[in-house]
């Protein structure tokens, strides 16, 4: 945006949102701009958004008739998702200033994928032996994977049975840990497996050294991340803001 045409917009917008914007501005002009548009936006939406989150429904309207149109589907849409949070998750969310802003992050290119529920207990070895797969091992993996959760019980049953047994139980362990997943979730951490083993090396040692903090983390809190990251995913780009994955794996916006 042109600095006058800059000028102008933050004029038509309220002093203290305007104040902020500025801040933002300054801090982004070193940035790609389609990615300090995404970020600015981003600042825009958690400015509406955030005080609306303790609030009751059936209170919001006259908030809510503030934002403005351009903003406001986005508002309403994750204030929906919002709402579905079991109560201990919103206030899990509500105390971490990160795991707020993880609500309307924008897409970042490049940026490292949520940890796959159940992972986080031996990283970094479950993400070193699948690193040692070449391309077709790891799309034959998932494909099988996402084919797994798809028989019935009797069928599950029978795979596993036929499992060598070095590797039977810690396969059926960790298959146990998907099964009280969400398909969503599943898809999820399928997506994120892809996006790890096409890393550079720099990529996967920032990545290894997110998923230490991961590990470290309170399980209450990891539980806030997986819901933030599952319901709240990134906005297209142009659309708006968006939310950062668990500590450290996406830019902060």
């Amino acid at each position: 945006m042109r600095t006058d045409a800059r000028t102008t917009e933050l004029a038509a917008k309220p002093a203290r949102l305007r104040e902020v914007l500025s801040t933002r501005l300054r801090e982004y002009d070193t940035l790609p701009p389609a990615e300090r548009e995404a970020r600015l936006r981003a600042t825009e939406l958690r400015y509406y958004l955030n005080p609306l989150l303790t609030t009751l429904p059936s209170t919001r309207a006259t908030q809510l008739s503030a934002v403005p149109e351009s903003l406001r589907p986005l508002v309403e849409e994750r204030l929906a998702a919002w709402d579905k949070l079991p109560a201990e998750i919103q206030r899990e969310i509500l105390t971490n200033e990160r795991l707020l802003q993880a609500m309307t992050r924008p897409a970042v290119p490049n940026a490292f994928p949520p940890l796959p529920p159940g992972m986080e207990a031996k990283v970094p070895d479950n993400l070193t032996q699948w690193q040692e797969f070449d391309a077709r091992q790891r799309e034959q993996l998932l494909d099988n994977f996402t084919h797994y959760f798809r028989l019935d019980e009797r069928a599950k049953t029978r795979v596993v049975a036929a499992l060598p047994e070095p590797k039977r139980a810690e396969t059926a362990r960790t298959l146990e840990q998907f099964e009280h997943l969400t398909a969503g979730e599943r898809a999820a951490c399928i997506t994120a497996l892809k996006q790890i083993g096409q890393m550079t090396p720099g990529q996967q040692a920032q990545f290894y050294a997110n998923a230490k903090q991961w590990k470290e983390m309170p399980e209450s809190e990891r539980a806030a991340w997986r819901k933030v990251v599952i319901e709240f995913p990134p906005l297209p780009p142009g659309a708006g803001p968006l939310p950062p994955l668990p500590p450290g794996l996406p830019a902060k916006p």
